[in-house]
């Protein structure tokens, strides 16, 4: 078959170098959370490699060397969703990782163990293997029929989209408001990205399209990369974690500057008079039942006035608080007891926030006071 470039090939090809060159930058990148940009790397290097796939397959390519590439998409297929979500964790949490979160790497581990022998046959045995479709020999159809391979990879994407999503709706609260803006842009994308992938498979299932010639799986990896690309380069402070989004935030939302001053009085003084921060459980949103506001106002007045997000505003007040009674010389409370005192509800939170405020652990800062 003839190899054939058009301009749509040309203009994926083209989006694919550029995931490539992000995915290097991300990991090249020292600001802000190494780690989670090194897993976004990943990401990108495999949105590349997929859209690379797919121009060779759409253009009939056919090189010597070009047959190492089969059954090899299924890898970034299944990697999409857990790198995505684990990323997305990583940046909403700032926690390390745990053995737990191995569990998202059995998607690959079940693509290498259906195509693992194959991907590693020399050159000569894949042709003859295409040529003869004798793929059975090599490759372990178990337990997913061949048939029905998409069909799972296809859930599986559908799966983390909504744990992407609920992961988000459950802590947002932990991240500025410009933070949120970049989380929930990429998990849409994603989404939209998983549902333009089981609509293609199902219009080609039931013959109102063509493998061969359709790019509409095409379109959505290039949006997707045109929305990383914009924040990228345009919002280059996303690699330190401090996304600025280029729209007057709050714009026409009724929140005056003399109300601002009035809520913020009134903030502080069910802070530092009320204590309200000693609840281990209190969220945005009964915070602002306290001030008679909306959850975006509250969310407004804390982000613009303090500078920081409604997690770390209340953390800051709850670090105080245990540094008071680590000072004090006459509590007899252990660390464990300050912990949950000063309204923290682990100790991972509690650490990590005391010694990004400290620089030492407790214990040791307790040393240091008691002299």
């Amino acid at each position: 078959m003839k190899t054939t470039i058009n301009i749509w090939i040309m203009l994926f090809f083209a989006f694919a170098i550029q995931a490539f060159v992000l995915g290097i930058l991300f990991f090249l990148k020292r600001k802000g959370d190494r780690v989670a940009n090194s897993i976004f790397g990943v990401f990108l290097l495999l949105f590349s490699y997929n859209q690379l796939f797919n121009c060779a397959y759409w253009s009939a390519y056919d090189g010597y060397y070009i047959e190492h590439m089969s059954f090899t998409n299924f890898i970034p297929w299944v990697l999409y969703g857990p790198l995505l979500y684990i990323y997305m964790k990583r940046v909403l949490n700032k926690n390390p990782f745990t053995w737990r979160d191995l569990r998202h790497a059995i998607p690959l581990v079940w693509i290498f163990f259906v195509f693992g022998s194959y991907y590693v046959l020399p050159i000569e045995l894949k042709h003859e293997i295409d040529s003869t479709g004798n793929y059975a020999e090599y490759v372990n159809w178990w337990p997913i029929p061949r048939e029905y391979m998409v069909d799972v990879v296809t859930l599986l994407m559908l799966v983390y989209a909504v744990k992407i999503y609920f992961l988000y709706r459950k802590e947002k609260d932990k991240v500025t408001e410009a933070q949120r803006v970049w989380i929930k842009s990429l998990g849409l994308c994603f989404t939209g990205y998983a549902l333009v992938f089981l609509l293609y498979f199902v219009l080609v299932n039931l013959r109102l399209m063509t493998m061969s010639n359709d790019y509409l799986i095409g379109y959505a990896m290039v949006f997707f990369i045109g929305i990383v690309s914009y924040f990228s380069f345009m919002q280059p402070s996303i690699f330190s974690g401090a996304l600025k989004i280029p729209f007057i935030k709050y714009q026409n939302n009724g929140l005056s500057s003399s109300i601002a001053v009035e809520m913020k009085e009134k903030l502080i003084s069910l802070m530092e008079a009320d204590k309200l921060f000693l609840d281990s459980s209190l969220t945005l949103d009964e915070l602002s039942a306290q001030l008679n506001m909306s959850r975006h106002h509250t969310s407004q007045l804390i982000n613009e006035h303090f500078q920081v997000n409604f997690f770390e505003f209340v953390n800051n007040y709850r670090i105080n608080e245990a540094i008071r009674l680590l000072q004090d010389k006459q509590n007899d409370l252990n660390i464990n007891e300050i912990i949950y005192a000063a309204g923290f509800n682990n100790r991972t939170s509690f650490y990590n926030a005391f010694r990004k405020k400290t620089g030492i652990s407790p214990k040791s800062y307790r040393s240091q006071h008691a002299l």
